[in-house]
Order: structure tokens, then sequence, then C-alpha cells
């Protein structure tokens, strides 16, 4: 019996010159939604097929979507399919825009967008991570996690952006060694507008293996810079936020394909304490004004029947969509607000451009429907509206602070003067809660925008 175990024995034991195992690790980066093959799948396709596949999945920056300097930083550009929720006016009123952001929100939304802003107070981004584990040119193990990142300026007294990591989806089937596998996450904080210095709480994601972050996956970073700090007039602080997440192998496995450090996401953020913005006073002058995420939020007019501000709605909806139908004449017309790559920018400093850009509306009004315009409709009184708005760079008097500038680019109709008072209203509203600031520095560049939409 022990001579016929000894013999067994002998039988397993693999020959001395017999090749090690070679052991392989590819990693691939995927958009949040789109589904990871299983490891069946991958065993029977092969890891050249399957690489083939992962690899064109891709997750698209439309760089048009931020407002001011920090687009410059965005150098891949895309087609981001998921639309940005307005806030609808509800009368002559504009609501609270959201200052939170769910997990199932930011999936539902983000599509193979790199960012998705509900607002200008909240926004996410999020990414998911697949190792295809081989041996010997065979799948024998898959692994996953996914990283979402929400940022949110919460309280509209308060300057600080919280930036929430939440690791999740963690799996791992088949031959795998997770405990080996490092995540490590990174931010880089770049500033774009003043020198000025910031102060932090919280945590970034510390560098853990799979295994530890999957016991310890949740983690919040706190960015806020004090009042005082930003240039003038506006007191301005702009500044670039983006996380990236790179994977390290074990020491056993060459790497195949290996990404490096991938974005999760991008947000750009102003900081400021403009005095025609709300919470510009307070005990603590370190405190003054807030912050925002600079992107191109949508103010959206009602054109349905009952809505205050419907002959405004009206009077935009044809500028745009048959300009040649409006005064002065002009058959280039093309207005701007309505596309992400042509917006408006608010315009506040400068109250001799304010009174021309009205100026030049009215003369129109004058010109086209005579100087009794306002009483001259049984209906009532009316007043001069124009479009782009008196209050924007790209106003009725442009071309004559602009030379380069197109003529008569621009709408004026005598509309009701309630309907004309209620868009000014919601106009108003929308600035202030949006924290939209003056729209060009003193260079003419570009550090806030908006944009305009029809319902």
């Amino acid at each position: 019996m022990l001579a016929a175990v000894a013999v067994g024995l002998t039988a397993f034991t693999p020959p001395a010159d017999a090749a090690p195992d070679h052991l392989t690790l590819d990693t691939y980066v995927l958009p949040i939604n789109s589904r990871a093959p299983a490891l069946a799948e991958l065993q029977k396709q092969g890891l050249a097929r399957v690489a083939a596949l992962l690899q064109g999945e891709r997750v698209w920056a439309d760089r048009r979507k931020i407002a001011g300097p920090a687009a410059a930083l965005l150098r891949e550009a895309g087609v981001q399919t998921s639309s940005v929720a307005s806030q609808v006016a509800n009368g002559a009123s504009y609501p609270d825009p959201p200052r939170s952001i769910t997990d199932k929100e930011c999936q539902r939304n983000l599509n193979n967008g790199l960012f998705y802003f509900k607002s200008r107070f909240a926004m996410c981004g999020a990414l998911q991570f697949l190792q295809v584990w081989g041996k010997n040119g065979r799948p024998v193990g898959e692994s996953s996690f996914a990283l979402m990142v929400r940022g949110t300026i919460p309280d509209p007294r308060d300057r600080t952006v919280h930036f929430d990591y939440r690791f999740s989806n963690f799996a791992a089937t088949g031959n795998t060694k997770t405990s080996g596998l490092m995540v490590t996450t990174e931010v880089t904080q770049k500033l774009l507008i003043s020198n000025a210095r910031k102060r932090e709480s919280g945590l970034i994601p510390p560098k853990k293996s799979f295994n530890a972050l999957r016991a310890a996956p949740n983690y919040t970073h706190n960015v806020i810079f004090d009042a005082g700090q930003g240039t003038k007039p506006d007191d301005l602080i702009g500044m670039a936020y983006v996380p990236y997440v790179s994977v390290k192998y074990p020491p056993e496995y060459v790497a195949g394909t290996n990404p490096g450090p991938q974005r999760v996401t991008f947000a750009a953020m102003n900081w400021d304490a403009a005095s025609y913005l709300p919470n510009n006073r307070t005990a603590d002058p370190k405190k003054r004004g807030g912050a925002s995420f600079s992107y191109k939020v949508t103010l959206p007019y009602s054109s349905k029947q009952g809505a205050p501000e419907k002959a405004v709605a009206d009077h935009l909806n044809l500028a745009h969509t048959q300009p040649a139908k409006t005064k002065p004449s002009n058959p280039h017309k093309n207005v701007p607000g309505f596309q992400v790559d042509y917006p408006l920018h608010r315009l506040y400093r400068d109250k001799s451009r304010y009174r021309a850009n009205r100026r030049a509306a009215v003369n129109d009004c004058v010109k086209y429907w005579g100087r009794d315009y306002a009483t001259s409709d049984p209906a009532g009184p009316r007043e001069c509206d124009e479009y782009p708005f008196a209050s924007t760079y790209e106003g009725a008097a442009q071309s004559s602070k602009e030379h380069s500038a197109p003529k008569d680019n621009f709408s004026a109709l005598p509309i009701p003067k309630a309907q004309n008072a209620a868009g000014g209203t919601i106009l108003a509203l929308f600035y202030d809660k949006n924290r939209i600031l003056d729209g060009r520095d003193a260079k003419g560049q570009e550090v806030d925008a908006y944009l305009m939409a029809i319902r």
C-alpha cells in the first residue's frame, strides 16, 4: 500500500523543467451604463476579441458645456447626449435650483458623458473598471468595480464644495487575486482665476487594494476658498477639479492592457463675492458670496397658454426660428443663446452699454411701430421687448461696441407690458439663483455664460 501511494504521488509531480504559468492582467475602462461581458463570454470569445470590443467603449467630454477658461482644459470634445434638466418658471417666478443629486439620477443621465450637471450646484461623473485575469493566453477570471463622484454645493450661504466618492459594484469571479490589485485615486486641482489659497477637509480616497476598498467604499473631500482672495471686481476665483483613478497589478501578473490614470469626471467651479449677487454682505467678510459650478445653465421661457411670460417666449422663439420675420431686417440674422457653442453673456457692470442696448431696441420699436407703439394697441399698454436681452453683451448695441460683431443681429418687438415685466422678473431671479456672473473679463474673455430654451 505504501508503494502504491508513492507511485501515485510521483505521477502528479510536474517535471522539473515544466514552464511556469504565464499570468496576465488587462484593465478596461467603461462608461457607467455599459454592460461588462461575463467571464463565460470572455472565455468563449478570447482575449483578442474582447480587447477589440471593450476598447471601443468611450467616455466623451463636451467642452462646450463648460463656461469660462476651464473649457480649454478639456482636449477631447464629443457629443454628450444627456439633456440637462432646466428649472422651469412657475408663474412670474423662478424656482431654487436643486443642490443635491442621487446615484440613480447620475447614472440615468450620464450616458457616455464625462459629467452630468443637474444644476449649477449639483453634478456628477462615474466610470467602471473591468479586469480580465488571464492564464496561458486564456481568460480565467474577471473582476470589476465602479466609482461615482458627486459634487454638490448644498448651502447658498456656504462657500464649501463637497465631493462625495462612492466605490460600488464590486465583483470577482473565477481565478483572481484582488487582494493584490491596488487602486489609486488622485485629484488635480488647477487654479484658473486668482492665486487664492484653499482650505480642504475630509479625505480623497487613499491608495487601497480592491478588497480594502470594497470594505470601506465611501469618502468625502471638501474644498473652500474664503472671500477676499479673488480677482476684482467680483472677487472671483476659478478652479478645475479632476479626479483620476489608476490600478496597479500584483507583481506576478504581466500587464497586458493598463490604461493608466483615467479621469472619472471634470468639474469647473467659481467662487465669487459679487456685489450684485446674493449673500454679498455678511458679518464675517470671509463668508461673503458663494460658489457654483461653471457650466452653461439653461433658462426656459414658457410659450404655453396662460404663462405670464408667453409673449416674451413667443418673441424669442420667432427670433430664433424665423429671424426673417423680425425687425430690424437682416437676411443673415442668427441670434445667440440657443446653441451651446453660441451662448449669452450677462452684462452688469457696464451701465452705459446696457443703456445703449435699450436705446437701440427702442429706436427700432419706434421706427417700425411708430412713436405711439406703447399706447397704440387697444388691448392695453405695451413695452419694447428686445432679444438678446439688454442685460447681455450680445444686446442690440453690440455691433457699435464690438466692431467684429454682426450688425442688426437682434429683434425688437412691442409686447404687452405685463408679459414683458414677467419675463424680466424671471430673468432677474434666474441670474440671482444661479449666481450668473458678468460674462466677460476686462480683456473680453469669457467668464460665464448661459443658454435659452422655449417650452
